[in-house]
Formats: C-alpha cells, sequence, structure tokens
C-alpha cells in the first residue's frame, strides 16, 4: 500500500507529562516494555525553490515589525556605554510607580540622549531632518511555513538549519507521541538525535524492529514519502554533544543507512 507522508502526521502531539529522558540507560529501561510502539519520522529537508519569491505568501509567513529610528540607531552606536546605561537601568527600574513610564528604556533615551543626539546631529551633520529620523520604520520577516500540524491545531515548525529533523515516536493507540526531535541545526537537537538513535537501535535488536519512515519536505512545501527501513538513518551530527561510547557508534554507522547515500539514490 502506498503511503501518504500527510497520514503520518495524523494524532502528532507532544506532552511534557512523561519523564525525560537524558541516558541510554535510562531510555532504553523506560521504553523497553513498548518497544513495539517506537517509530521514527526522518524529514528530509531541501533548500527553497528560487521561484517562490514569485508568490511569498503560499510559502513563507510574512509579518511587519518595527524597528528603532534612525536616530535611536545613531543612539546605540555613538552614545551608548554599557555601564552608565547600567546604572541608569539601576537607578530608575524602582521609580516605575513614582515616574510613571510605561518602558523604562524609552524613558532613558528621552531623559538622557535624544536631545543631546539632536543637538549633536543638528550642529555636525548638515542633511540632519528631525522629522524623518523619528519617523516610525518597519521590517518584513519571512518564515518558511513548515505544513505540519499536531493533534491538538498547533503549528510543528521545522528548524530549517537542519538537513534531517527526526521525530523519535511512541504510538499510544490512535495517538503518537514525540518524544524528542533530533536534528543538526543546534546542540540540543544533536545531543537528542544521538541519544534517541542510540535508544531506538538497541532496542531494534530485539524481535521488535524499529521502522524508520524517510520522507522528503522539497523546495516548493511539499512533503513526499521516500521509504522505510529498519535501520537507523545516519547523519555525520551523530555522536556529536553527547559522549556516544566509540564502540557503539561504530556498530551504529555499521548498521545504518547513511543519508547522503539514500539522498543520492532518491535523486537519481
Amino acid at each position: 500500500m502506498k503511503i501518504k507522508a500527510e497520514q503520518l502526521f495524523n494524532n502528532l502531539k507532544i506532552s511534557s507529562s512523561d519523564p525525560s529522558i537524558n541516558s541510554i540507560k535510562q531510555g532504553v529501561k523506560l521504553l523497553r516494555a513498548n518497544q513495539q510502539d517506537l517509530e521514527v519520522l526522518h524529514i528530509y529537508i531541501d533548500f527553497l525553490n528560487p521561484k517562490i519569491f514569485k508568490n511569498k505568501k503560499r510559502y513563507l509567513n510574512c509579518w511587519k515589525e518595527n524597528i528603532v529610528t534612525k536616530l535611536d540607531e545613531w543612539i546605540f552606536d555613538n552614545l551608548i556605554e554599557h555601564e552608565e546605561y547600567s546604572r541608569y537601568l539601576k537607578k530608575y527600574l524602582p521609580l516605575k510607580n513614582e515616574l510613571k513610564y510605561k518602558d523604562v528604556d524609552e524613558y532613558i533615551l528621552n531623559k538622557h540622549y535624544r536631545k543631546k543626539a539632536t543637538r549633536t546631529l543638528s550642529r555636525d551633520k548638515k542633511s540632519f531632518n528631525f522629522e524623518r529620523w523619528t519617523k516610525q520604520r518597519y521590517r518584513y520577516r519571512y518564515k518558511r511555513k513548515t505544513n505540519l500540524q499536531l493533534k491538538d491545531g498547533s503549528h510543528f515548525h521545522l528548524d530549517f538549519r537542519n538537513s534531517l529533523e527526526s521525530f523519535f515516536i511512541l504510538k499510544q493507540g490512535e495517538d503518537k507521541q514525540i518524544l524528542a526531535v533530533g536534528g543538526s541545526g543546534s546542540s540540543g537537537q544533536r545531543e537528542r538525535y544521538t541519544l534517541f538513535t542510540a535508544i531506538f537501535y538497541l532496542l531494534s535488536k530485539s524481535k521488535h524492529r524499529v521502522k524508520h519512515h524517510l520522507l522528503r519536505y522539497d523546495g516548493l512545501n511539499r512533503y513526499k514519502y521516500i521509504d522505510f527501513y529498519y535501520k537507523p538513518i545516519i547523519t555525520n551530527g551523530l555522536g556529536s554533544n553527547y559522549p556516544l561510547e566509540e564502540k557503539l557508534q561504530k556498530e551504529i554507522i555499521k548498521n545504518g543507512l547513511l543519508l547522503d547515500d539514500l539522498i543520492k539514490k532518491e535523486v537519481a
């Protein structure tokens, strides 16, 4: 039966109620009784296709955010010194109710910096225009859409620093509990990838082998199911940020599948 990628996302959930797993020994002990209910979803993430920029809103979440005025930017670059600003914060933070300000940084800038900056710039910069330099500025931010929804309706956001993002899952009836998410994009993700790859590998050595699904999130934000394997999928992040024994690491690599090789076959 042909599997649709999106089917694997049905009933995914994250819960903080389960005990955290911090070691291989602990993880094997906690999950041994449920090893037949373990699986891994690996999502290989392609770079965005340049064509998407003709229709950004379809592929990217877009929003506008305020940024500091040109005057304040000049103040931060030329007038503010860390020690002096720290003294102002220490002085004014306890006086919020008395001074009735809404934002302490705005209060400090108005009281100690903006008038001085305006005098200096009016004197030294012929092109200085107060209205233009104090006009509110904005910038547009863009974040790639993930198109992955959890059971509770919230959206899960992939970390697009990763080439592979791995969901280590415990099935509980119809629900799929995400025990950990691993990848290469941060030290924490590398730790979880190494730790849970090792735990699931050791548990898979018994009669209940763990199934590893490989999906692709392509340059147009579409999921494609590639295949499943009864072997761990290996990236360069294995062994990073977790003290994995050299013998076990070599064994996992020997009995696993290299992501680069799988993707080469997919592309070919």
